[in-house]
């Protein structure tokens, strides 16, 4: 076995509400991940450009780390979102939630239940999806902020899913420490890492703990604490900033 480090849930300006180039990204990343799991959003995508997306990934990640290019997903009314890997053709956009992860995994892909609290997506997470899917985004810094969800790691001990720490970024300012470990049979390749993360051979990490050791005793109480008190002062800040824009 050979064990990497990989980010999981990066954008490039392939998606619509991102501007970092696949190289910028390489660059980024380079020295502190083996792999980058890609996501953009389906928005505007189709078979061909999905092609092209695949190749380009490749090109720019040709002196490291490797660039896994990935789909997300959102459903009809745009509340629930799946991040998709691995060889697995364009499904279309708006595509319905269970009929996306059943195509998913007919193809052999990785598919993972995004970010939870966004539009409160978890007010209709439904059973079916749980056992659709290959994973749930435990821990998304964009949306969870400084503590790990405990409505998602719920669903994963209950359901037995991959449990993904991820970074929905964007913008390079919003690097964070977050990462998942991936135990992979062979060399370093795209298939590699997909099907590490499919098998379950990976972790959630923060830095270099196990973002596990956050989820409960006296860490997780310490951690959920910081996000109570982060969340507010978050939220009047930006209400500030859009005043000022106006």
């Amino acid at each position: 076995m050979t064990t990497i480090r990989a980010a999981f849930h990066v954008h490039s300006e392939w998606s619509y509400d991102a501007s970092l180039k696949l190289t910028e990204i390489a660059e980024l990343f380079r020295g502190r991940c083996e792999a980058v799991f890609m996501c953009e959003h389906d928005r505007g995508f189709s078979a061909a450009r999905l092609e092209e997306y695949r190749e380009a990934c490749a090109a720019a990640g040709e002196n490291g780390p490797l660039l896994i290019p990935g789909i997300e997903y959102a459903g009809p009314e745009d509340r629930v979102h799946v991040p998709v890997w691995g060889p697995v053709p364009f499904l279309g956009e708006a595509v319905p939630t269970a009929e996306l992860l059943r195509a998913a995994r007919e193809h052999q892909g990785l598919s993972v239940l995004a970010h939870p609290v966004r539009r409160d997506a978890w007010q209709v997470m439904d059973e079916e999806w749980l056992s659709l899917a290959g994973g749930v985004e435990i821990w998304t810094r964009k949306w969870d902020g400084w503590a790990p969800n405990r409505r998602a790691t719920g669903w994963v001990a209950s359901h037995g899913l991959l449990g993904v720490g991820a970074l929905d970024l964007h913008r390079a300012r919003q690097m964070f420490p977050l990462s998942m470990e991936l135990e992979l049979e062979g060399g370093l390749s795209a298939e590699a890492c997909v099907e590490a993360a499919r098998a379950g051979r990976a972790r959630a990490m923060l830095g270099r703990l196990p973002v596990a050791a956050l989820q409960g005793g006296l860490p997780g109480t310490l951690a959920q604490g910081v996000e109570v008190l982060r969340r507010p002062a978050f939220r009047a800040a930006r209400r500030a900033r859009e005043r000022l824009a106006r």
